[in-house]
């Protein structure tokens, strides 16, 4: 149940990413003035009877100050049907008569098509005209008022940034027109009349334009309503999100969904069947508790260590003492309980400098902190090498590139769906997919697999940890015939993770407090606090606290310091400027 919730969680902020595009679309309309002007505005607008539309816009533009070029944006959207799209293409750009160089930038998250025109090398002034070619596909729609078929464009677009002295421009239409509405401006705006209403060609002209101010007409079309070829099942809204291309959205689907199933095979590979846990009344012979929680869990941590620093004490190699918040662990003295002790649990001491000596760390101590870092991560690769090289673990799958991999599957998904340079972030779902279903791949072990010898160990080390944490009556020690068993197996409990269940347990059979061990000097001897826990509680404490203290010198070092008509409400929208 809960690799379903976390797999469920795991797909809901996946597709949380990938609808990050549609998350406040920008616009790119502004009411910024421009120093240019266009001192005439004529264009031809020619609608052939399948709804494609052919412009040809020639701007005569004024520059009192030295510019490079002029702009021509777009805007895809068509506000009376929120599926189509009105992409201009077939461009062709012009000054005085001869080729203009221009880049084609999409902005606004894709939704507009920025022309812009001139080179950042060549400097203008005084008066110039540009030419402007382009097509437009299905712009004739059902008509609304009683109209067949309409056109509703704006043929001056809102967003010109430069003032207009005077502007002519022409309507071919395929048939005659009907119903005819003309308006200057946003909403109501000011009315106009068009010259030619009833025939199938239109022309308006006009005075001066302040900037932003569009000019749109409505014109009923005598001819059967054509197919529109750029309709999407989605609004322009998600175009960043699935792109303009539905047959570039199913194959992307079906990349994800092949990217899954690479993901979920991955994984399985990395899964062992587990075995049966016998009830185990001693630890298996041979290991110490770090090694036999490694082959349990196949992870090692500082719990793993604390409990083998314990282990020495507990076959009398050293004693464990504590004054005034200061552990110290020192050598006894015994050759023949070092000799007891399981390779790992020597190797614990010889890091940390204990055969033949001592050791000692307080919460606040740096130097004891850093010696505590570097023999844990030395004592966690070392038991790892132990079970690798005793045959007990062996590679399995990708090994540790599986879990690089995945992670940078999860880069890649951020990348694709937040910064979404394609304009596309349902491509975040190729990577996104396979990290979901290959998560595993990062789990501890996720790269080794246990041997035949390493399987029953792990079976064994399974039923000894069972008999620890279960408080269950049923499985019962003989602690009346062998006081030491509780302190004994102690450490055990400690790297199982289950020292509470082990005291609770020998608190049902016995009916008492569980004992001190006697390795436990100073503070603790004689029984002064009864919860082994807490004593444990109290040295892992210590090790955490010189360690941090240790990583906060290493952190402060390296911080140096619609239906009715509207003025502007048709298709054609965008607009210009210079730059």
């Amino acid at each position: 149940m809960k690799r379903l919730i976390a797999y469920a969680l795991g797909l809901i902020i996946l597709v949380l990413l990938v609808l990050v595009p549609t998350v406040n679309l920008p616009s790119s309309s502004s009411t910024t003035s421009d120093p240019a002007t266009i001192t005439d505005y004529n264009a031809v607008f020619t609608v052939a009877r399948n709804g494609d539309l052919a412009v040809t816009e020639r701007l005569t533009v004024n520059f009192p100050v030295d510019r490079h070029g002029i702009f021509r944006f777009f805007d895809r959207r068509d506000p009376t049907d929120a599926h189509a799209r009105l992409d201009p293409a077939n461009l062709r750009v012009l000054r005085d008569d001869k080729p203009e160089p221009y880049e084609v930038l999409k902005e606004g998250r894709g939704r507009y098509r920025d022309v812009k025109i001139g080179s950042a090398s060549v400097s203008l002034f005084g008066t110039h005209v540009y030419q402007i070619d382009y097509t437009v596909k299905g712009v004739l729609e059902k008509g609304t008022g009683g109209r067949q078929t309409q056109l509703y464009w704006n043929l001056i677009p809102s967003g010109w940034q430069m003032g207009i002295a005077k502007s002519e421009l022409k309507v071919n239409l395929p048939a005659a027109t009907s119903d005819v509405s003309c308006a200057i401006g946003v909403g109501q705006g000011t009315g106009c009349t068009p010259k030619g209403t009833g025939t199938d060609t239109l022309t308006i002209t006009t005075g001066p334009l302040a900037p932003h101010t569009p000019l749109t007409i409505k014109s009923g079309v005598g001819v059967p309503t054509p197919s529109r070829g750029n309709i999407l099942p989605w609004t322009v809204r998600f175009d960043p999100v699935v792109g303009s291309n539905v047959g570039a959205l199913l194959i992307v689907l079906i990349l994800a969904a092949l990217a899954a199933l690479v993901g979920i095979v991955l994984s399985a590979r990395t899964r062992e069947p587990r075995p049966g846990f016998p009830i185990l009344y001693a630890p298996p012979d041979g290991v110490g508790p770090a090694q036999a929680n490694y082959m349990l869990t196949e992870t090692t941590n500082k719990q793993s260590f604390v409990a083998t620093i314990m282990q020495q004490a507990e076959h009398g190699a050293t004693t464990l003492k504590n004054a005034d918040g200061e552990w110290s662990i020192t050598d006894n003295g015994d050759d023949a309980a070092w000799k007891k002790l399981d390779p790992i649990s020597a190797y614990a001491a010889d890091l940390l400098g204990v055969k033949g000596g001592s050791f000692t760390a307080s919460k606040k101590d740096v130097s004891a902190g850093k010696t505590l870092q570097s023999a844990i991560a030395t004592f966690d690769s070392g038991t790892k090498t132990w079970a690798t090289e005793n045959g007990l673990m062996k590679r399995s799958g990708l090994g540790s590139l599986g879990g690089v991999i995945v992670v940078l599957a999860i880069l890649a998904t951020l990348v694709l769906c937040i910064w979404n340079p394609f304009r596309m972030s349902v491509l975040g779902l190729i990577p996104g997919l396979f990290a979901l279903c290959g998560l595993p791949l990062v789990l501890p072990g996720a790269g080794t697999k246990r041997t035949a010898t390493g399987r029953d160990l792990w079976s064994r080390s399974g039923g000894f940890k069972r008999i620890l944490s279960t408080t269950s009556s049923e499985d019962r020690f003989d602690f009346s015939s062998r006081k030491d068993l509780y302190t004994a197996y102690i450490p055990w409990a400690v790297a199982f993770g289950c020292a509470d269940a082990w005291a609770a347990k020998y608190r049902l059979e016995t009916g008492s407090e569980p004992p001190v061990p006697s390795y436990f000097a100073g503070a603790y001897a004689g029984g002064v606090m009864g919860s082994v826990t807490s004593m444990v509680d109290d040295f892992s404490s210590t090790v955490d606290s010189a360690i941090s203290s240790y990583a906060a010198t290493q952190s402060s070092s390296s911080s140096g310091g619609g239906g009715g008509f509207s003025g502007g409400g048709g298709g054609g929208g965008g607009g210009g400027g210079s730059w």
